[in-house]
């Protein structure tokens, strides 16, 4: 064999087992195998942290994306007088939502926007750009029109396809009857705002929470707990199966001790007398409270004039005529109302005079008109004065002299001062809260030195003591108060806190002698058999009270007041009425709380 033939260098073969392959030939194979090898680690290491590090993760992103959470509303709890009549209602209802899932492309959106503008003119193009941000930016459901009518809900049907985004849900409304005269008391119902998400994150888009009065006083438990719909859904977000449902639970009820018969009466004599007013004359304004002076029960509180809650319930804008109107039906007049007190405050002042041993029920001084300090003159309400004056004498008649006396002095009578005649009007409950369950209430005001010279760079002079004495100057009271404080009176031993639901009895003894209180009493028992209050005599029922007319600085306005408490052995009621700027208080608000009174006679027997 020729060797030669077969003879080459020992570098030009590779050995592999038994096989020789040429160099180049291996080169061109294992390049690839190699890459290959890396591309499937890769993929197996890609493979390992997608389905072992972020399974989970991925796993709950499939599964929310096929389930969608519907939200369902819980039925509010129903509100009832003392009697159980039924205050409220929950009615059914349909929105129209904007629903994330269903929402198309954004830049698909100003036909969604213009088809919406059509079919529901009231709304604007800001509240619909702002609705379609909130719901894409929070990922839930926003209502944009609320309580729909049964046509617009056939139309919105029909249109359907041209409105992709929105569905149509079945909600519940708060329906109020009768409204108006409850209106202040019962507050209402609304969606929620940006402000109320802040305070509470728990709170849903959809959610519909009490604004004001009892609704928002007692929300918590009226609001109960929603319910939530779990239904599958395609990769449109179209519906197609329901998995299931968590039942809501329904608010707690609640019964007032309002008794809802007395206040619709009293809020028929504001309107009614509103309807006789002459044209030109302002809309009547004013406030009336009922109370159980034995353990601070509201059984009325109107404030007029009022407005309808459902306006604001049922969606729209039906509200914005009420908020807009300048005569404030809005405002809670028994509550939030502060107005300049006149002569009621003189129960008070007196009571304060007999503790403090300033007088005794036989102290008399001569009321001659009114009193002169050097260039000032304080007169009585009475030209020619009153004559020989007693504390009794002195609330029947409101005599102005008597007060000035026993407030700030006045030939050789001392006198309380402003200081311990405030500490007292506090001890009365005045210049604070009463911490009746309602959202909001005013404080009211009482004027001091210290305050005087703050505020208005002055200082306190007697005259300023004087006008303190009669219930003027920068005094400010609540309905509210005035009534709390007139129970307090009647009871003779306890300011209590008045509350429209049911709860423990929350009251402060008083620093005044039974002796001493009754002296007060039996003034203004006289006030009705004798002085301002007379018009009531005729009624068959012992009645004590107290007429008060205020005025109004810078005008010839005067707040008209009457506060009193029947029988008068064994109250069992405190009627308080204002009427703001109305006029006096024996010519004007005694003949509505003798209507009050009379209403009371014959519907529940005191």
């Amino acid at each position: 064999m020729n060797m030669n033939k077969y003879h080459t260098s020992s570098t030009d073969f590779l050995i592999e087992g038994t096989r020789a392959l040429p160099a180049r030939t291996h080169l061109r194979y294992g390049v690839p195998a190699v890459a290959m090898a890396l591309v499937v680690v890769l993929l197996a290491g890609r493979s390992f942290y997608l389905q072992v590090v972020q399974g989970a993760s991925f796993r709950d992103r499939a599964e929310n994306n096929r389930i969608h959470e519907i939200s369902i509303e819980a039925p509010r709890g129903i509100i009832y007088d003392r009697t159980g009549k039924q205050l409220v209602s929950n009615i059914p209802a349909t929105d129209l939502v904007l629903d994330p899932i269903l929402l198309p492309p954004q830049e698909e959106e100003t036909a969604l926007i213009e088809n919406l503008l059509q079919l529901i003119p009231e709304l604007s193009p800001e509240q619909v750009k702002n609705a379609l941000q909130d719901c894409r930016t929070r990922g839930r459901e926003i209502i944009i029109a609320k309580a729909l009518s049964h046509d617009k809900v056939l139309q919105l049907q029909e249109s359907e396809a041209t409105i992709r985004g929105t569905r149509l849900a079945s909600s519940l409304v708060r329906d109020y009857s009768p409204a108006h005269a409850m209106a202040h008391v019962l507050g209402y119902t609304s969606l929620v705002s940006d402000e109320d998400l802040t305070k509470n994150p728990d709170l849903l888009l959809r959610d519909q929470i009490g604004k004001s009065g009892i609704e928002k006083q007692y929300d918590k438990v009226l609001r109960g707990q929603p319910g939530v719909s779990y239904r599958e859904v395609n990769a449109s977000g179209r519906p197609q199966t329901d998995l299931g449902v968590t039942n809501p639970v329904a608010g707690q009820d609640i019964s007032l001790t309002l008794d809802s018969e007395l206040q619709e009466f009293i809020f028929g004599l504001f309107s009614e007398r509103d309807g006789k007013r002459k044209e030109g004359d302002a809309v009547v304004k004013g406030a009336a409270v009922v109370v159980d002076p034995r353990n601070g029960e509201v059984l009325a509180a109107v404030s007029y004039p009022s407005f309808d809650p459902n306006a604001f319930s049922q969606g729209g804008n039906k509200g914005a005529a009420a908020i807009m109107d300048a005569n404030q039906p809005l405002f809670n007049r028994f509550s939030d109302g502060t107005y300049a007190s006149g002569s009621i405050i003189k129960p008070y002042l007196a009571a304060a005079a007999l503790e403090e041993n300033l007088i005794t029920p036989q102290t008399t001084l001569v009321s001659t008109g009114g009193i002169r300090i050097g260039p000032w003159f304080f007169p009585d309400w009475k030209a020619g004065g009153h004559g020989v004056t007693n504390v009794t004498k002195a609330l029947a008649e409101s005599v102005n002299t008597f007060f000035y006396a026993i407030t700030g002095g006045w030939e050789g009578q001392s006198g309380l001062g402003v200081e311990r005649a405030k500490s007292y009007m506090e001890k009365f409950g005045w210049g604070t809260p009463t911490g009746v369950d309602l959202p909001s209430e005013a404080s009211g005001f009482l004027p001091s030195p210290d305050w005087k010279e703050e505020v208005k760079g002055e200082s306190w002079y007697v005259g300023d003591t004087y006008h303190f004495g009669i219930g003027q100057g920068d005094i400010l009271v609540t309905p509210l108060q005035v009534a709390a404080s007139t129970a307090a009176i009647a009871d003779g031993k306890y300011l209590r806190r008045p509350h429209f639901v049911a709860g423990e009895d929350n009251r402060k003894q008083l620093p005044i002698s039974a002796t001493n209180m009754q002296v007060v009493r039996a003034g203004m028992r006289q006030t009705v058999t004798e002085g301002s209050g007379r018009a009531l005599e005729s009624l068959p029922l012992p009645i004590a009270g107290k007429t008060g007319t205020a005025q109004v600085g810078g005008v010839e306005d005067t707040h008209a007041w009457f506060t009193s408490f029947a029988p008068y052995d064994n109250p069992q009621f405190v009627v308080t009425v204002l009427l703001e700027r109305g006029g006096a208080g024996d010519v004007d608000a005694v003949p509505v709380a003798k209507e009050i009174w009379q209403w009371l006679i014959e519907n529940r027997q005191p």
